[in-house]
């Protein structure tokens, strides 16, 4: 496989200024009918036409929207009660995806899934596709090891298990959160996490890690459970590519019908 290939296909991810803007559209994968994804081809032709980078999805719902897709870029998610390398690189390759994603939990007593991450690695790089890595310290409840050093060390144990970007959650202020930045070896993008109270909230926080020195964001709820997730990616977009203020960005939500 050529080296070219990795780069090639992070380039279907990132735009030509080293950023992202990507909407997590993996909810079913647990959820089923998930909020905002109810009709599936729909909702992703409602955010590829508000101008994201890529989506994160399953590969049923990957197959189901493929039409709707264009140029957009494409990261399957990988997660799985089972170890997905052996089936899920080969599988994004024929379905033409850009990159792989898998939910690592360092610091968990039971199942960590670090190994799983090393073995996908190895595996993906044969085929020259790219890994996203979302370090969740513990677990999704966890919330008292979701600390800014735990974070950071999640962030950084993917890279060196050989993740090309990393996702990771957002906490603080952007000053903190250039500790995470700074430390890792890779780009990493902010993950956006619960439903913020407005949408201003969600502008604001992507603000804030674009300042921290991420290369952009992954959205979930703050796109797919929007009012108008076309306006939001918009909004978003202008912050990430942009460098609006949320004011500025603000206006896309705003727009006439």
């Amino acid at each position: 496989m050529s080296t070219h290939w990795p780069r090639r296909r992070m380039h279907h991810v990132f735009a030509h200024d080293g950023r992202a803007v990507i909407a997590a559209m993996d909810a079913g994968i647990t959820k089923g009918v998930a909020p905002g994804l109810e009709r599936g081809r729909a909702a992703v032709r409602r955010i590829v036409d508000g101008g994201v980078d890529a989506i994160l999805a399953t590969i049923g719902l990957a197959r189901a929207a493929a039409d709707e897709l264009g140029g957009t870029g494409l990261i399957l998610a990988l997660d799985s009660e089972i170890p997905s390398a052996g089936y899920g690189v080969e599988q994004a390759v024929r379905w033409g995806a850009d990159a792989l994603e898998l939910k690592v939990f360092p610091g968990n007593p039971e199942v960590t899934k670090m190994g799983e991450l090393r073995e996908l690695c190895a595996e993906a790089d044969r085929w020259g596709m790219p890994v996203m890595a979302e370090p969740i310290p513990v677990g999704f409840t966890a919330l008292e090891a979701h600390t800014l050093a735990n974070i950071a060390h999640g962030a950084r144990v993917s890279a060196e298990a050989g993740a090309d970007f990393v996702k990771a959650q957002y906490t603080g202020t952007p000053e903190e959160y250039r500790e995470v930045v700074e430390g890792c070896l890779v780009p990493v993008l902010a993950l956006g996490g619960p439903m913020k109270p407005t949408p201003l909230h969600a502008l604001q926080m992507a603000h804030d890690a674009i300042e921290a020195g991420a290369s952009g964001i992954v959205y979930g709820r703050n796109i797919v459970e929007a009012e108008r997730p076309d306006r939001m990616v918009a909004a978003l977009v202008e912050i990430v590519h942009g460098g609006a203020s949320v004011d500025v960005a603000a206006k896309h939500l705003n727009v006439p019908l």
